[in-house]
């Protein structure tokens, strides 16, 4: 009845997966894992572990319009993941009045990028690709010092002024089930790293972030046109104030087993949405 989709890249499930996958089944809802790629018939779709659709973003897209065309429903909004998957979403939300690190999408021409930090006045910045995933070919460039591969980045880029405090503070991320907070990590990087994601030794632990910044993040989703049943927002915690680096609303990794109740409101999450 529901598939959780893993990828072809990664196949296999992540442990902490599993016990959603048993509580689903254990209620009533029977639940399995495959990866995006096979296509699985299954009525509700969950694409958790759809690791890998930045490699073929247009195949992914593909199947999404397909599945939801058989009448295949997914756990989050097929529009709101197709508008996610693109980061210039972040340039959206700004517009829309969220704390987003200022961001600007461009090609990853070395001029255009030089033209921008100069413009800017940033000494330092990010590039990201426009449809990327867990830190792949994020990179850091400097006024003077721009050197990237074109080929990497065929969608261009997302440039951001560097925050230097990622490296003390870290990411904080906070999943919200059905618009509501239920829970939070710190993604602290390793000493000399500055980039927050798993591929690069990054120290996951529950975190307790300020009011201040929960009330933030909700805003952000009252910003969006409807409410998705699962989101993760990322930031950077500078004393109370969330600046939002990232919106995962396709396949964020939930640390569900960091918080007590989270795989039972999970859960319940997704009863709602195959009810609905």
């Amino acid at each position: 009845m529901l598939t959780i989709t893993t990828c072809l890249t990664y196949p296999e499930p992540p442990s902490n997966l599993l016990p959603l996958a048993d509580a689903l089944t254990h209620d009533n809802i029977p639940t399995s894992f495959a990866p995006w790629q096979n296509r699985p018939k299954s009525a509700f779709i969950l694409p958790l572990c759809a690791w890998d659709y930045a490699a073929e973003p247009e195949a992914f897209g593909q199947w999404l319009t397909e599945a939801e065309a058989c009448g295949q429903r997914f756990i989050n909004p097929v529009g709101l993941m197709r508008w996610n998957m693109d980061k210039r979403y972040l340039c959206d939300l700004a517009e829309w009045g969220a704390d987003v690190i200022p961001s600007v999408q461009t090609s990853s021409e070395k001029e255009k990028l030089e033209d921008i930090l100069k413009n800017r006045g940033w000494r330092e910045a990010v590039v990201k690709p426009v449809i990327g995933q867990s830190g792949r070919g994020v990179a850091k460039i400097r006024a003077g010092e721009v050197s990237l591969k074109a080929e990497d980045y065929p969608q261009g880029v997302i440039v951001q002024p560097y925050i230097r405090e990622i490296e003390t503070a870290g990411e904080t991320s906070l999943v919200f089930l059905e618009g509501r907070f239920s829970h939070a990590v710190l993604r602290m990087p390793p000493q000399g790293e500055w980039r927050a994601n798993s591929a690069y030794g990054v120290a996951v632990s529950p975190a307790a972030p300020p009011e201040k910044a929960i009330e933030t993040a909700r805003q952000i989703l009252d910003m969006l046109p409807e409410i998705p049943a699962y989101a993760r927002i990322d930031g950077t915690l500078i004393g109370d104030r969330l600046l939002l680096n990232e919106l995962e609303l396709v396949e964020p990794a939930l640390y569900l087993h960091t918080a007590e109740n989270a795989v039972a409101d999970m859960v319940q999450a997704v009863k709602r949405v195959i009810a609905g």
